[in-house]
């Protein structure tokens, strides 16, 4: 039996909402509740990892979560203000935590990180003049034909070149393992 389930519509045709232009239909988003709210969901996505590996049933969790948060928080500031909590109040709040408590373990409390930028921080200071002009070279040459527009002996210059400017060598001691962690000045160019 075939399912009839919606198809997602194009861009143009999806509510504000769907697109991510408001949180909540037809509510002004510069409410302290709205400001909170999104900075709430904004905190708890990048917990999960970011907007690309949150799904829309954890963003539903997320955004009843972060209600709940801010409903604790007024409750919490009336409790501040009048120095004492009613007990119906007290097990109301207690309800909502336990509320939130759920939703945290659907969600796994565990926080993920976001992959980590792996670029090497590069210190051009550390090649000297004709160095520098033949790294930029040979960058440019990368980027307008890709690694397969560099031949073999340009690549591991290239290579050699990043490794240096890197603070990591990249010549014969560096295939040993003990000194992978050497600094720069410790490891000798002159040999490939």
């Amino acid at each position: 039996m075939a399912s009839n389930y919606p198809r997602p519509r194009s861009r143009q045709f999806q509510t504000r909402v769907t697109n991510g232009k408001e949180i909540l239909p037809g509510i002004d988003g510069r409410s302290k509740w709205a400001r909170r709210l999104h900075d709430l969901i904004a905190n708890h996505v990048a917990d999960l990892g970011g907007p690309g590996h949150v799904t829309q049933s954890q963003y539903v969790l997320v955004k009843s979560a972060a209600n709940i948060i801010i409903v604790m928080e007024q409750w919490e500031l009336e409790f501040a203000k009048e120095g004492t909590a009613s007990l119906p109040a007290l097990l109301a709040y207690q309800t909502i935590a336990n509320s939130l408590r759920r939703i945290f373990e659907t969600l796994g409390l565990s926080r993920v990180d976001p992959p980590r930028d792996t670029t090497p921080i590069l210190e051009m200071s550390k090649l000297d003049p004709a160095e520098q002009q033949r790294f930029r070279t040979l960058c440019d040459k990368y980027d307008k034909f890709g690694m397969e527009g560099l031949l073999e002996d340009q690549a591991r210059e290239l290579h050699a070149l990043m490794s240096k400017a890197s603070g990591r060598g990249s010549g014969p001691s560096a295939k040993d393992a003990a000194h992978h962690d050497r600094p720069v000045h410790e490891i000798d160019y002159s040999r490939r």
